[in-house]
């Protein structure tokens, strides 16, 4: 099983500003899947695997795959 969040951020920018021409939205999509930055949402990804581990019971220690020197 495959568990994947997409975003299409054209879809996006137009529900934000419907009222901006098609240009004026594939300019600004394009800026904004150029520039983003991956680190906040593998942030709040790492933050909710703890999360819903501990809540339900799952430990993780030692399951990262980095060995302790």
């Amino acid at each position: 099983m495959t568990n994947k969040i997409e975003v299409d951020v054209t879809s996006a920018v137009r529900d934000f500003y419907p009222a901006l021409s098609n240009s004026e939205i594939d300019l600004l999509a394009k800026k904004v899947f150029e520039n983003w930055d991956y680190s906040e949402i593998y942030n709040t990804l790492l933050e909710d695997i703890y999360t819903y581990a501990t809540f339900n019971n799952i430990d993780l220690e030692g399951k990262d795959g980095v060995e302790a020197a």
